[in-house]
């Protein structure tokens, strides 16, 4: 198995939206593999390699907080128009989550595209030479260390932040009074096939959406993440 890397990460306020829900925000009681990918990625993303997510802890009670909100109807268009939102905006109901705290135990792997020619130059933050899991490992460590990352992380909705710090395997026990062990039911594991970056970033395919799903358990405060491998199946092998 790949070295792990542990990460904390902490807001007053979390949405993950079930999907099944058309207009209003409902939110999974915790975080979805796909967010947590979505974070991850905010702090290191180079599509050398991909983040695989194996364990998340739990370590604050879940807690619901429902409110009301403005969105605009439309959406943002490519073309440099302005958008009234006085003119656009509507009201919805949001069921979010409030004060959530997760310790995320996660991996590196290679993709396909590690060791090809590069259309763009390194990074400033990037060693050069082979692309290999020690200089990626090595990247994200510093970067969590250093508290950087390329534009903040959230949860689920922008304005909801996510502040983030190092973790270690300790950080994985959870308090089991905090939380009953429950089964979570279908929840969303991502929303793209993760195996299509190489032929997406080679302009062969369209990374058009395409969601799956995994029987999700809150067991000891942690949810066990099934390798995508097995999730995979869900597309019928389809590129």
């Amino acid at each position: 198995m790949n070295p792990l890397i542990y990460l904390r990460a902490w807001g007053d306020l979390a949405c993950f939206t079930r999907p099944e829900m058309k207009v209003e925000r409902v939110s999974y009681p915790v975080i979805t593999p796909s967010a947590t990918r979505g974070l991850l990625e905010a702090i290191l993303y180079k599509p050398q390699f991909r983040w695989c997510i194996h364990r998340i802890a739990i370590r604050r009670p879940i807690q619901f907080l429902a409110f009301r909100r403005n969105e605009v109807k439309s959406k943002a268009s490519r073309n440099p128009e302005p958008l009234f939102a006085d003119e656009d905006r509507t009201q919805r109901n949001t069921l979010a989550l409030r004060q959530v705290d997760y310790v995320i135990e996660a991996s590196l792997v290679l993709t396909s595209l590690a060791g090809r020619t590069r259309l763009h130059p390194h990074g400033a933050d990037e060693p050069t030479g082979d692309d290999n899991l020690g200089k990626y490992y090595g990247m994200a460590r510093r970067r969590i260390e250093q508290g950087q990352c390329f534009h903040q992380p959230s949860f689920g909705c922008r304005e909801f932040p996510a502040h983030f710090e190092a973790a270690t395997a300790a950080a994985m026990h959870v308090a089991p009074e905090l939380n009953r062990d429950s089964d979570l039911g279908l929840m969303l594991y991502d929303v793209f096939d993760l195996d299509i970056g190489d032929a997406w970033q080679a302009g062969k395919i369209e990374a058009r959406p395409k969601i799956t799903f995994f029987r999700a358990a809150l067991k000891n405060g942690i949810v066990e993440v099934p390798p995508w491998s097995e999730v995979r199946k869900q597309l019928g092998g389809a590129a």
